[in-house]
């Protein structure tokens, strides 16, 4: 019966996959060349990144799983009445297919819907924004208290702060989820165990340490061109 179940899940994670783009890249990919599927995946995900597809695109056209959504401006402070805080639209990844599901099969519902919360408050907060309680409660169509509850186990389990707006306002700054990533990192842990041990996507892992690398790299390069002019 359980086994039932788990293959049920894992059937229906493989279906909604199927509609991503790096999906239909590596299906082009397969179909076009003489590339396995495992050779083609790695092309496709390095393709969408270097060229711009999907979720690393530059244009405003929502991407899937995407939403756009009006947040409270960074800069209002605490206590200001909403009806007088500045709004500013914003887009979030409501839906991230790959990412989600994995973290669900692999932890669970409870997971899956915390990640969704870091992932939203983490790009809010890169837009000059913060997500409410209430907001991230509409956007999973769940209650505040749900939400609130998940926040608080997340946040103890992992030791990170969620930037949202209570909490940036609250408690001021902390070391956010992709901070505590980056620093586990360092600190020697390899991206398996990072991803297992904070209940993450590797994938979503992956790129939290490859855009590091690619700052540490840029910062050294002008480094040393100041140095030798």
């Amino acid at each position: 019966m359980i086994s039932d179940t788990i293959n049920r899940k894992e059937d229906s994670s493989k279906r909604l996959a199927l509609r991503s783009n790096t999906s239909t890249l590596v299906n082009v990919i397969v179909e076009g060349t003489s590339c396995s599927r495992f050779e083609s995946e790695v092309i496709a995900d390095k393709a969408v990144e270097v060229f711009g597809i999907g979720p690393y695109s530059p244009d405003a056209e929502l991407q899937p799983g995407q939403m756009k959504w009006k947040a409270i401006s960074a800069l209002e402070p605490a206590g200001k009445p909403l009806a007088a805080c500045q709004f500013k639209i914003i887009t979030l990844t409501v839906h991230q297919l790959e990412d989600d599901q994995e973290v669900y099969l692999k932890y669970g519902r409870s997971a899956k819907r915390a990640n969704q919360i870091v992932r939203m408050c983490e790009e809010c907060y890169d837009q000059e924004c913060l997500l409410t309680q209430e907001d991230l409660a509409c956007i999973l169509d769940c209650d505040v208290k749900t939400v609130r509850n998940d926040i608080r186990d997340y946040q103890k389990k992992h030791e990170c702060l969620v930037p949202t707006r209570g909490n940036k306002k609250d408690i001021g700054p902390g070391i956010t989820h992709r901070t505590k990533a980056i620093e586990k990192f360092i600190q020697g842990e390899c991206p398996e165990d990072i991803a297992r041990n904070m209940q993450h996507s590797l994938r979503a892992i992956e790129r939290y340490i490859t855009s590091f690398c690619r700052i540490v790299h840029y910062q050294s390069e002008v480094s040393d061109t100041l140095k030798h002019p």
